[in-house]
């Protein structure tokens, strides 16, 4: 009867250890898991990948998206009022919309303020000042700013006529060199011309 007791003992034992191996097994994969999701989180979007859509309205109410853009070369350039390689940059991006939009070149240009709630009341003066006529998109909740993992400001994506990343600039540019609008207009077939490197 002892020698029945002892080996039921056993069995018992047995599955217990099984199960705990079996729960430590799932807790880890869960754990793995959980990780894995949260890494993926702050991948940035990378050169050949498709840009995240996104639904924001500019300084009037109206409301863009990425998506109903297709078809175009669209420049998304993600700024804030109080920085001041935003500002600098921006006559330059002012003068590149102004000259593909002459040519009625199938290009859109957003300008992305990350301005929160505290400091919105300035971006229309701001817009205004520079004599910016590009589409100004307000992002005082930094919606954009996860989906895009931005490092900072400014930050520009040409996003080609597929809704691809075709390149991804940080920090500021003067978008009158041709060097600077190389991708840009050879996504729109276009022959830069010498006038935008003049001294």
């Amino acid at each position: 009867m002892a020698e029945v007791v002892s080996q039921v003992e056993k069995e018992n034992k047995g599955r217990t250890r099984s199960s705990a191996i079996i729960i430590a097994v799932v807790i880890l994969a869960g754990i793995v898991g959980a990780v894995w999701l949260q890494s993926s989180k702050y991948e940035p979007v990378t050169v050949g990948s498709l840009a995240p859509d996104f639904a924001l309205s500019d300084l009037n109410g109206k409301e863009y998206t990425l998506s109903s853009l297709r078809g175009k070369v669209v420049f998304v350039n993600f700024w804030a009022t109080w920085c001041k390689s935003c500002k600098d940059e921006m006559p330059s991006m002012q003068a590149l919309y102004t000259y593909l939009k002459e040519r009625n070149a199938p290009f859109e240009m957003l300008g992305i303020s990350m301005d929160r709630v505290t400091t919105q009341k300035e971006i229309g003066p701001f817009a205004k000042g520079l004599g910016l006529t590009f589409p100004i998109l307000l992002d005082p909740w930094g919606k954009t700013d996860g989906k895009y993992k931005l490092t900072g400001v400014p930050e520009t994506y040409i996003i080609d006529p597929n809704g691809r990343l075709a390149e991804k600039v940080i920090g500021p540019r003067n978008w009158e060199e041709i060097r600077s609008v190389e991708t840009i207009f050879k996504l729109l077939n276009i022959t830069a011309e010498p006038k935008t490197e003049r001294g």
